[in-house]
């Protein structure tokens, strides 16, 4: 077992940033460390896109490599981008920018997307001292755009928050998914898509996966996302708009996840005939609660 003998202390946050009359937005990430002891093994910053939001070209950033974990053109899943140091010096920051392009069809609502600054899983000398402000929720301003026309479905889902013991045991998630557009004997006709990134330091767990739910994008680093999406049955709606279809989706809080509330944002999306017009209702943000266990 390898010891782990620096104790740095790592951090990122954001800056706002607006997309301009052409769907363009420059995202400034700030990245660094507080302690004053620097980081000597690999370190990196991850950036979660937001739903219906795409990176331009990867950032160049002085003395940092930049690719992609994962990259996906689909409107309704977020892509991954890595910026990777071969160590980082003690009590310092650096500045990142990131150029994005909003899609066409963006709900009037933007979704959040997320920066992850950590030591990574291979970095066998350094650890991470207070592991709460490494992950940083960033949100867009967008201009208001007329009503879009209404579809024949109006989807969204709720979620509970549960608090999880991290090292913990699993525990099945309830995700209800409802169409305020469904009548009596009137739901979708074509199964939704449920897509997410998992939050920081938890994962879906293998056993107990609900049907039709697909891994697009998995990473055993507990710092780095795993991206899935569910097809939702169709039908929903079928009793009404107040009934929901639900389904379970176990989760599981990693070893050494912090004692916090954990955030990531999801989207629910009609598929085949099924229409629907300003999506801002589909895309919700859901958290974990992550507790540690004290008794003895």
């Amino acid at each position: 077992m390898s010891t782990l003998t620096n104790i740095v202390n790592l951090y990122c946050r954001t800056d706002p940033a607006t997309y301009d009359g052409s769907g363009n937005a420059t995202l400034t990430i700030t990245v660094g460390n507080f302690s004053s002891v620097a980081a000597t093994g690999p370190v990196s910053l991850k950036v979660i896109t937001p739903f219906y939001a795409n990176v331009n070209a990867l950032p160049t950033v002085s003395g940092a490599t930049s690719s992609w974990l994962y990259q996906n053109t689909a409107v309704d899943v977020p892509s991954i981008i890595q910026v990777a140091f071969s160590g980082f010096p003690a009590n310092s920051s650096q500045t990142i920018s990131v150029s994005l392009s909003l899609a066409s069809g963006a709900p009037n609502i933007p979704s959040f997307g997320r920066a992850i600054f950590t030591t990574d899983a291979a970095n066998t000398t350094d650890q991470d001292s207070d592991l709460t402000r490494n992950v940083w929720p960033f949100l867009f301003v967008r201009a208001s755009l007329g009503t879009p026309t209404a579809g024949n479905t109006n989807l969204y889902f709720t979620t509970p928050q549960i608090p999880l013991v991290a090292g913990g045991s699993a525990a099945y998630l309830p995700f209800s998914f409802y169409n305020g557009a469904g009548t009596l004997l009137s739901g979708t006709d074509c199964p939704a898509r449920f897509t997410f990134a998992t939050p920081f330091y938890t994962r879906v767990t293998s056993a107990g996966r609900p049907s039709g739910f697909t891994a697009l994008y998995e990473n055993n680093d507990p710092a780095i996302p795993s991206v899935y999406q569910l097809a939702v049955p169709a039908g929903v709606g079928l009793l009404g708009p107040t009934v929901p279809t639900t389904i379970n989706i176990p989760f599981q809080v990693q070893t050494g996840a912090p004692r916090d509330l954990i955030p990531t944002t999801a989207i629910v999306v009609p598929t085949g005939t099924d229409t629907q017009g300003d999506l801002s209702t589909a895309l919700t943000r859901f958290d974990i609660l992550s507790s540690v266990n004290t008794a003895v």
